[in-house]
């Protein structure tokens, strides 16, 4: 009788255990990530750094440029995707509420015109521009800017899920420094956005705990 109430309480327990694990696994490695591209923007400004905040164009030569110019010094990488394959995940990528993140076709990432990478500890980066406009609708933050950086990040690589909120962040790059997706939004419109309903744009607050 003894053993299977021991067998009962752990089938009961031991699931939730993981469980909560897992997700205190996902807070740390979304906050270390974040304050690694955080970091590297501060570093890039301390340095007397005057970040461009446009990579439009899909000439490799001009893309490894603007990358070995404003970011090569200040983050660890294994390798660089200039518009290529190689750094990011091959499925596609899936919004929280399902259906497709726009993705190359040929699986070189989030975006067109973009530089790719992966980090020393295996998390993949997706940097592309997008306009003023286009920064407050998709991911709601203001810059005073006519253009920004966003930067998508994949805590666990070319692992599923692939999917906005759950194991991949947007983040954005202004001249401010690096803020997070839905900086200047709502908590309502955050709670909203990170849900079955949303992109999952918004829920790297959840985890960085900004609101």
């Amino acid at each position: 009788i003894t053993l299977v109430i021991i067998g009962i309480i752990s089938a009961i327990t031991i699931p939730a255990l993981y469980a909560n694990y897992t997700e205190n696994e996902k807070y740390s490695k979304v906050k270390k990530v974040y304050s690694t591209l955080a970091n590297a923007m501060t570093r890039l400004r301390a340095d007397g750094g005057d970040m461009v905040f446009e990579v439009q164009d899909g000439n490799d030569d001009n893309m490894k440029n603007w990358y070995d110019t404003y970011l090569k010094n200040y983050l660890v990488t294994t390798h660089v995707c200039y518009d290529t394959q190689g750094c990011w995940n091959k499925g596609d990528t899936k919004y929280l509420r399902g259906g497709n993140v726009y993705c190359n076709a040929t699986g070189k990432g989030i975006g067109s015109n973009i530089i790719t990478a992966i980090l020393n500890d295996g998390t993949f980066i997706n940097i592309d521009s997008y306009g003023k406009g286009s920064i407050w609708n998709y991911f709601r933050v203001n810059i005073n800017s006519e253009a920004g950086l966003v930067v998508f990040f994949d805590i666990n690589g070319q692992k599923k899920p692939n999917v906005t909120g759950r194991d991949i962040f947007a983040t954005v790059f202004t001249e401010e420094g690096l803020v997070p997706a839905y900086r200047d939004a709502t908590k309502s419109e955050i709670d909203s956005d990170c849900s079955s309903m949303g992109t999952g744009y918004s829920c790297i607050q959840k985890y960085l705990k900004f609101k």
